[in-house]
């Protein structure tokens, strides 16, 4: 196999393993032939799985035995007295089951976990709850993230002209913090929402802190700056700022004091065209060679393409908007070999329409780069459609919007650009639109239509309405269809679907009556996937998430080195 892959490109090694990946997912079923890229709709699914329902037994409910007629006060100060003693003697064994799950009593492992997630001042204030949480300030793993926002390290001053407190840094908390945490952190975070000021004072005290050490960190791997471009908000109309001036350069000072980078975010500065060509210019002679993630969504309001990209050598994965991506971009990522997932997001502050890059640079793309994998994203809350790239190799095609429907026309301009390269269709989070239960008015044919039409498919998000039969063709025609998530509440039990010539009597009679139920529905789906299957609440549907990095391997293939 390591032949094959280093004589075929990855397109030429997919079309000839297309056969054998077809016949070897339709081996599961009595009775159906692999014709190309048709599904033989003639028999059920055969059970290869042995699933049993699980009862659950109710337990009746015991109340606790009363302890006579000690009060709350006395039994705390006796536990206390008794848990004193024990540590005095040593004797922790004796300890009872109630004192054991007591929150002093967790693990070292676990308060780790959990510090991680506090900020500075709450960690420290932690600390002084008992002695045994004061040992987890003193290492090193728990302040490995710092995220810093408008009000950290601040003292509150009442401000006479606004007749209202406001919170100012203190350099004094900010200076005895980098002292002691400085050389411990590994992800640094800038996440303002209105209080910019504070945000630039913090980024000047640690410049200034490094240029005074005659020291850089190194420890720091990854940094993210968010830029609130919608802090300017007048009658319910959002107006969009850019950012710039020394707001821009405190923040390429710092930039350069951060010599180990690996990760660099970079989120809706807004900038204007001389600003954007020179963003990047301190970060690409510090760590050119150390970057591995880059992530720059709306670097530029207006239409540019930043080729500053290029001077990372070993890139792995790029996040730009779609306007910030030019025909000459391309044609050097052609070149960057080490750059295997491109990602082209838009958001809500994408103001501005891009134009695609021209199809004849992606095909040239795809003969010098055939491990590239492109994927086109869409987040925020809005309405906007996506920016497709004709002849792009996408593998992956995401809506992260609540309002986005599901169209016919969609559908088919993603099944003609990319039918043989698409691996991943995702709507994710909940819907905030209302849809008509009629089959004529929902999306279950767009869907069967796409999952017959793209055999390379492993994953699949659904929020919409669709009927439980809709769940088993799917599960049924999908060749490679690995990862289905559907949600609970928008199934409808019923066989709404007609009976198609293609289909014999027999998988028609099975199809209307797998509909009937979830149980028997979710049962059928786990034969015809090989593994458990259920479909979700809309509690984990919400907290479900697509890697889109993450490259599903079919069977039989192996990626050229």
């Amino acid at each position: 196999m390591g032949e094959v892959t280093n004589r075929y490109s990855m397109r030429s090694l997919r079309s000839s393993l297309v056969s054998d990946t077809l016949s070897s997912r339709n081996s599961r079923f009595s009775g159906v032939r692999a014709e190309g890229t048709r599904t033989a709709y003639t028999a059920a699914p055969r059970r290869v799985l042995n699933l049993t329902e699980a009862e659950s037994v109710r337990k009746e409910w015991k109340p606790r035995a009363y302890l006579g007629k000690e009060t709350s006060r006395e039994r705390k100060r006796r536990r206390w007295k008794e848990r004193k003693d024990m540590w005095k003697t040593g004797d922790i064994d004796r300890k009872s089951k109630e004192d054991r799950v007591s929150w002093e009593f967790l693990p070292d492992v676990v308060l780790q976990q959990v510090f991680q997630y506090l900020s500075y001042k709450d960690k420290l204030s932690a600390g002084l709850t008992c002695h045994f949480w004061r040992r987890i300030l003193h290492v090193s793993s728990i302040y490995s993230n710092l995220a810093v926002s408008g009000q950290s390290m601040c003292t509150w001053r009442y401000d006479i002209a606004k007749r209202d407190y406001e919170a100012v840094l203190d350099h004094m908390k900010v200076s005895a913090a980098l002292h002691a945490i400085g050389f411990k952190l590994k992800s640094l975070s800038f996440i303002p929402t209105e209080n910019l000021h504070n945000i630039v004072e913090f980024q000047v005290v640690m410049s200034r802190f490094c240029m005074i050490n005659n020291c850089k960190l190194p420890n720091i791997t990854s940094f993210c700056y968010k830029f609130p471009c919608d802090f300017a908000r007048k009658n319910n109309e959002v107006d969009i700022y850019g950012t710039g001036g020394m707001i821009l350069q405190n923040m390429k000072n710092l930039l350069e004091c951060l010599p180990g980078l690996k990760r660099l975010e970079l989120i809706d500065l807004q900038l204007d065209g001389f600003d954007t060509e020179h963003s990047l210019d301190e970060v690409s002679e510090v760590c050119s060679r150390s970057l591995r993630s880059l992530k720059i969504v709306n670097i530029s309001r207006q239409p540019f393409s930043v080729l500053a990209v290029s001077s990372f050598m070993n890139l792995r994965v790029l996040v730009i908007s779609p306007h910030n991506l030019g025909d000459d971009l391309v044609e050097c990522i052609a070149h960057m070999k080490k750059l295997r997932h491109l990602q082209i997001i838009t958001n809500a502050y994408t103001e501005c329409v891009p134009t695609p890059v021209d199809y004849r640079i992606w095909k040239q793309c795809r003969r010098s780069h055939p491990k590239l994998r492109v994927h086109l994203i869409t987040e925020g809350k809005h309405k906007k459609e996506l920016t497709f790239q004709t002849r792009a190799p996408v593998k992956s095609v995401i809506y992260d919007t609540p309002y986005t429907k599901v169209t016919q026309f969609s559908i088919n301009l993603v099944v003609e650009l990319y039918r043989t390269d698409l691996e991943v269709y995702c709507h994710q989070r909940l819907p905030r639109f209302t849809r008509s239960r009629s089959f004529h008015d929902r999306a279950d044919s767009c869907y069967i239509y796409l999952i017959r039409q793209c055999p390379y498919i492993h994953t699949l998000m659904i929020r919409e309405r669709i009927s439980s039969c809709t769940v088993l063709l799917l599960a049924y025609t999908g060749k490679n269809l690995r990862y289905l998530h559907v949600r609970r509440n928008a199934i409808i039990l019923k066989c709404d679907w007609p009976k198609s010539p293609d289909w014999s009597e027999e998988f028609y009679t099975w199809l209307r009556r797998s509909s009937k139920n979830y149980n028997e529905m979710e049962r059928e789906v786990s034969q015809i996937l090989g593994f458990r299957w259920y479909a979700l609440t809309d509690k984990q549907f919400k907290l479900t998430r697509v890697n889109p990095n993450y490259q599903h391997y079919y069977e039989g293939f192996e990626e050229a080195n």
